[in-house]
């Protein structure tokens, strides 16, 4: 049995202009219901409703492909049209179960309760799985009330097993564990996972990657997975380094939620794909709600303890050969705010830029994209290093906390509570607020802030590593106040061992109008999405930026970059 989950869609923001995401065919679409690939073709389902209102009467969109990127749209999967989900068909999962796609979705009846129900293809001669039937026997499970089922797994003696995100007050958020024989019949039994980072999970999956097993979770309003295992007289999950809602475990470091995940047989890899929300006040206007990501190939760590992901390999049949433009040993050795790039602009596009820059340096430089010729309207990818992160004298943590340390009067001693608990990556100490209130532990690394309170520190990795962190600056993105305008980033060890002392970052960027994706495309090591709103017509080039540059005689230097304008999928 295949594990197999439905594949999202991703539109842009413009009708009129041609995209390489998938425009649906009218108004709102919300997150993935779970790829399947079948008979040939990937098919592609994700929650969506034509009115505005009621918001909450979610159907079931329904597109296929031959290769994940460009996409066929189909009527209507599923209607909210029985007394088990006439409030809403909302997300589920497809399984192939002997040979036939079967979903499992999450109904909202008439009394506003969630259960489980189920739909079979009408006829499967179809190769596009046009029709669907509901199962008689709807709803399957009723109990507990919970939502989102995943992909179903098996075990050896071909046992089914389904779970679903669910949440209690003593055990926090959980994902709950169903057996079945016959795909029908459905026998709770407990839950796989759980824990008190949140009071409920969503859309959870589950998958085998390698000779590991991975959690994953939508929780805190972001996306969370972990490498671990399935004890196999317990049937729980055990993490075997880091848990869900632990920020070193998130998938994407930006908007990037309710995600799924499915294998795709013809090129024997997992895949995932999230739902990117809108980060603004004006989707109802614009009519419509959400967008899906671009496909992410998965892979673990040459270490296996770290997941990690990249673009799919066929995302690059979207470059127009036409428009590549390529430069190389481009250097930025003087400090400068705001340097265009010649005759080199758009909205669709992606860059492939490979960065070189010197070790143990403080420093801050970056590509611009969507911007005004005068840089009025921009929005910055930026790079940003530290002599040592260790210990950083009046820098600021804020979030990713997960417990204050009581009875902390100095700052290395909340830097030792950090060194002496394994879940701690990063920790704060602040002198303007009182004891016991004054010394947090965070369970990921935080962008820094300059702040004369503060004392922080990056618990140290391997000898010879260095923190980066790669950042979205949204602050000249929109003049919009509905929209947001904080900073997105995440964080990379890199080995200073280079030759001649040196880092060489590669970064793998696709702009669509509003969407911004970033990708360590090698090493998979960081995706970061952005949503960003720029009001100008001709906020469309590209620029440089440095703010801090080496002091000893070393420059920043793009080592090659690479340009195509993105053909429409």
């Amino acid at each position: 049995m295949s594990i197999i989950v439905i594949l999202g869609v991703t539109f842009a923001d413009d009708p009129l202009r041609p995209q390489y995401h998938l425009m649906p065919p009218k108004n709102w679409l919300n997150d993935p219901n779970g790829p399947v690939y079948y008979n040939g073709y990937y098919h592609m389902f994700y929650q969506y409703y034509p009115n505005v209102v009621p918001a909450d009467q979610k159907q079931w969109g329904h597109s296929y492909s031959t290769d994940m990127v460009h996409w066929i749209d189909l009527p209507i999967a599923l209607l909210p049209d029985q007394s088990y989900d006439i409030i809403g068909v909302w997300t589920g999962s497809t399984t192939i179960v002997n040979g036939i796609p079967v979903i499992i979705y999450t109904g909202i009846t008439n009394t506003h309760q969630q259960v489980q129900c189920q739909a079979r293809p009408s006829n499967l001669s179809d190769p596009t799985l046009t029709n669907w039937t509901k199962s008689l026997l709807n709803p399957l499970i009723t109990n507990p009330d919970g939502r989102d089922p995943s992909t179903a797994f098996q075990d050896n003696e071909n046992n089914y097993y389904l779970i679903y995100g669910y949440g209690t007050q003593d055990l926090g958020g959980q994902a709950v564990l169903f057996t079945s024989q016959d795909f029908l019949n459905w026998t709770y039994l407990h839950p796989l996972h759980s824990n008190h980072y949140d009071t409920m999970w969503e859309c959870p999956d589950i998958f085998k990657l390698l000779n590991y097993t991975v959690l994953k979770a939508s929780l805190l309003g972001r996306d969370f997975w972990t490498i671990g295992y399935i004890d196999p007289i317990k049937l729980i999950f055990i993490p075997i380094n880091h848990d869900l809602g632990e920020y070193t475990q998130l998938i994407d470091y930006g908007k990037f939620y309710a995600s799924k995940t499915f294998y795709d047989p013809i090129h024997k890899q997992q895949i995932v794909v999230g739902w990117a929300a809108e980060d603004d006040n004006q989707a109802e206007q614009r009519g419509w709600q959400g967008l899906l990501t671009l496909p992410r190939a998965i892979f673990l760590s040459d270490d296996d303890l770290q997941i990690r992901t990249r673009p799919i390999d066929a995302l690059t049949t979207l470059r127009d050969p036409n428009t590549h433009r390529q430069f190389q040993d481009v250097i930025l050795g003087l400090e400068t705010p705001f340097e265009l790039i010649p005759n080199i602009n758009g909205t669709q596009i992606e860059v492939l830029i490979n960065w070189q820059f010197p070790v143990n340096q403080t420093l801050d430089f970056g590509l611009i994209v969507l911007s005004t010729p005068d840089g009025t309207q921009r929005t910055d990818i930026g790079i940003s290093t530290l002599t040592n992160t260790s210990v950083m004298m009046n820098w600021d943590f804020p979030g990713f906390d997960y417990f204050s340390v009581p009875n902390v009067t100095q700052w290395f001693d909340c830097q030792s509570a950090c060194d002496h608990d394994n879940k701690c990556h990063a920790w704060t100490y602040d002198t303007s607020k009182q004891i016991n209130n004054n010394c947090f532990l965070k369970s990921g690394i935080p962008l820094k802030y300059a702040s004369w309170f503060c004392v922080s520190g990056v618990k140290q990795q391997k000898i010879n590593q260095q923190l980066v962190w790669i950042y979205i600056n949204r602050v000249l993105s929109q003049r919009n106040p509905g929209a947001s305008h904080s900073p997105i980033h995440g964080t990379i060890w890199m080995n200073s061992t280079m030759l001649n002392n040196q880092f060489l970052l590669e970064l793998d960027i696709f702009i669509d109008h509003s969407v911004i994706e970033i990708f360590e495309p090698q090493n998979g090591r960081i995706a970061i999405t952005g949503r960003v709103y720029p009001e100008e017509e001709n906020a469309k080039n590209l620029g440089v930026y440095a703010l801090r540059i080496p002091t000893i005689e070393d420059n920043i230097i793009i080592k090659t970059l690479d340009f195509w304008t993105l053909t429409a999928i």
